[in-house]
């Protein structure tokens, strides 16, 4: 069954409608603007795109860029085997009533919401969870059932509105912006194809320098919030700008190469200084990777595809080449994954959701 290929036949990605930009006095009015640019000098955040629930559920933007993505691998939902979802948030808020669910779930999230909504009722659907590393993990697990013969086609969805826990009366509330994105992984011919090596580590000990808590003193939509210690930045600082390079040498080695045999690095995206500290470490120069960070924040799950989404529409990714996939993720967990490329995946060409309704009306869509 082994001697098959993977490739990665398709990304869609997509960035909400409300822009929030730093020293906001609607979004961040209760935060001074010296702790603003404190925070802004560290991150190296200046804005951030929220769902607008006026125009908009969570589900409904995932399950637009899920059939974006079919419509860019010229697929229909009923060829799916396999379909694979992720969402930070434990409370879903979307509108699951429509898939005869109860308004507010803990379980199950989305993977069945959106099977429904597709109409992909011939795939097997789970949800998985691991915060900012859930696609890149999706993409491992997606790529093992092609291989072990258990899919020939698997749609991978991630859909993080991180904006229902952020409390905006703290600087902890501007790191992340809501994001949305899916993949097809397909089958191929060529067993070369696909992922070439991979390592992964969890480190446990520091589970509580990020954490989302329920709390009643904020006013977020979920009663929940996203909680980091005064101190936890430069905890973080300790141990994330080394270990996922680390991950990454270590994956190479497994296939005898070093970081100048890899084209191109697809980063999560959690803060510019991190991003600085891998590509250091790894020698890895300025053309060889991109940082959205800036003009996105960290959209959780949904930083690597837009990225990779992003880096596809710029051209600098090139067809058959090798490229690197690594993330870190609160809890924490450290991953990496090399890619050998054939085809270069189809993409969104828009990923902005109110550049793409604009498009629409032009063409008497909506």
């Amino acid at each position: 069954m082994n001697s098959c290929g993977v490739t990665i036949s398709a990304i869609a990605a997509r960035v909400p409608t409300i822009k929030a930009k730093n020293f906001d006095s609607v979004w961040f009015s209760e935060i001074s603007k010296e702790d603003q640019q404190a925070w802004q000098d560290k991150w190296g955040i200046t804005q951030r795109f929220y769902t607008d629930y006026k125009l908009h559920s969570p589900l409904e933007l995932a399950c637009d860029v899920a059939s974006e993505v079919l419509q860019l691998a010229n697929l229909e939902a009923a060829e799916i085997d396999m379909l694979i979802t992720s969402s930070t948030n434990a409370l879903q808020l979307a509108k699951n009533a429509d898939c005869d669910l109860h308004d507010k779930l803990f379980y199950p999230r989305i993977s069945y919401s959106i099977k429904q909504q597709l109409s992909a009722h011939n795939a097997i659907e789970f949800d998985i969870q691991n915060e900012c590393s859930s696609m890149m993990d999706a993409m491992q697990i997606g790529h093992n059932a092609i291989k072990t013969g258990q899919a020939k086609i698997v749609l991978l969805v991630v859909q993080e509105a991180v904006n229902e826990v952020m409390d905006r009366t703290t600087v902890n509330g501007m790191n992340f912006g809501d994001g949305y994105a899916a993949i097809i992984l397909s089958r191929h011919s060529n067993p070369n194809l696909g992922i070439q090596s991979q390592a992964y580590q969890s480190i446990s000990k520091n589970y509580s320098l990020a954490t989302v808590r329920w709390d009643s003193e904020s006013s977020t939509l979920s009663g929940t919030s996203f909680q980091m210690p005064e101190a936890g930045a430069s905890e973080m600082g300790k141990f994330v700008p080394k270990t996922l390079p680390k991950l990454v040498k270590l994956a190479m080695a497994k296939v005898d190469m070093d970081p100048s045999d890899v084209d191109f690095f697809v980063f999560h995206q959690p803060a510019r200084m991190l991003i600085d500290a891998w590509c250091k470490l790894l020698s890895i120069p300025e053309d060889k990777t991109i940082k959205i960070m800036q003009q996105y924040g960290c959209a959780v799950s949904a930083a690597m595809p837009i990225a990779f989404n992003l880096a596809l529409q710029q051209k600098k990714i090139q067809s058959n080449c090798k490229i690197v996939i690594a993330s870190p993720s609160v809890g924490w967990g450290f991953g990496a994954q090399i890619w050998q490329l054939g085809e270069l995946p189809k993409f969104s060409s828009e990923i902005h959701q109110s550049e793409i309704e604009k498009q629409r009306i032009a063409r008497n869509e909506i």
